[in-house]
């Protein structure tokens, strides 16, 4: 059994990589080719600590993420999401590796962000706004990048104090062909980006509910992945042509589909699995559009399996003996 750590995981898969992996993971989801049994989730205290199980199956063995989700980290120099992912042989169940979960999930979260940008956004897409500048944050915004040729990115967080850093390592990443614009507001970002991700835990909208701002722009929305949260107003989903979600699961977890489903601004039928434009050759991509990710485990087996592949064949991680 070996053990992958942050460094160990970021020398096995780049992030072009990884997004081709999210895309043979909807090409399964698409083709039943897995067991994905509902994730169980456990709040724990008045802050709702949350303990996420979430198992997969494919042809080629097993994996089980444990997650935890603890709101108030940020206070205590900890981070939000932290975790593990157990890898397991197919034939006789051992444990082939355990990964770290909290750069498996930025890497893979990040990526399907990046996916949904490569076939939703406009081709021409130079301006990319993210709202929410935390770890899911700053992967969305590497990955968009990756996607399209972003020039600048317009970045927004209600929080203080923390866009002067985030923008730095951004910088650092990106070189100095993405210029990075820091917004006063959330409206400002809005009407000067083409397109708009959220990676935040709001549970009201985290932009302007303007219809003249929002038509023609491809939106995406990497948080609100309980009932009560939720990142984008109703015009988003009623100005929308297609909404697609990653998983069906979607329509039980996130306020960003209950609710406008509840209140009757949507009907189902406007709401799509991803996985249909991986599968088809003849899809017409929308002028608003509208992209809702709750994740699921298949992404972070598919994830998983391809990182111990690869450090597999370079000897990379520890080798432990229990």
């Amino acid at each position: 059994m070996i053990v992958l750590n942050r460094e160990d995981i970021l020398r096995c898969i780049n992030y072009n990589e990884m997004m081709d992996t999210i895309e043979d993971a909807y090409h399964a989801y698409a083709t039943g080719k897995f067991s994905m049994p509902l994730r169980l989730s456990e709040e724990m205290g008045k802050n709702k600590d949350t303990l996420l199980l979430m198992p997969c199956v494919n042809e080629l063995g097993f994996g089980t993420k444990m997650l935890t989700l603890f709101p108030e980290n940020a206070k205590k120099g900890k981070p939000y999401i932290d975790g593990l992912m157990v890898l397991n042989d197919q034939q006789v169940g051992e444990t082939l590796a355990i990964l770290d979960a909290k750069i498996l999930t930025a890497l893979r979260t990040g990526a399907v962000g990046g996916v949904a940008v490569k076939h939703l956004a406009p081709e021409k897409a130079e301006t990319l706004g993210l709202i929410g500048c935390g770890m899911q944050g700053y992967y969305q915004a590497i990955y968009g990048a990756t996607a399209r040729k972003i020039k600048v990115l317009n970045i927004y967080d209600q929080r203080e104090g923390v866009l002067e850093g985030f923008a730095e390592m951004l910088a650092k990443e990106l070189g100095e062909q993405v210029k990075i614009n820091i917004c006063s507001d959330s409206k400002e970002l809005l009407a000067s980006s083409d397109i708009i991700m959220a990676a935040t835990t709001a549970t009201e909208p985290v932009i302007a509910d303007d219809p003249e701002l929002i038509k023609n722009k491809c939106f995406i929305g990497i948080g609100s992945y309980k009932p009560f949260m939720i990142e984008y107003p109703r015009s988003v989903t009623e100005l929308s042509e297609v909404i697609y979600m990653d998983t069906d699961h979607a329509l039980e977890e996130t306020g960003d589909l209950i609710t406008p489903l509840k209140e009757g601004w949507i009907k189902e039928d406007k709401i799509k699995l991803f996985s249909e434009i991986i599968t088809d050759g003849g899809f017409k991509k929308p002028k608003t559009v509208f992209f809702k990710s709750v994740g699921m485990a298949l992404f972070d087996l598919f994830a998983a399996q391809k990182i111990y592949g690869v450090a597999q064949e370079r000897g990379i991680g520890q080798k432990i003996k229990f």
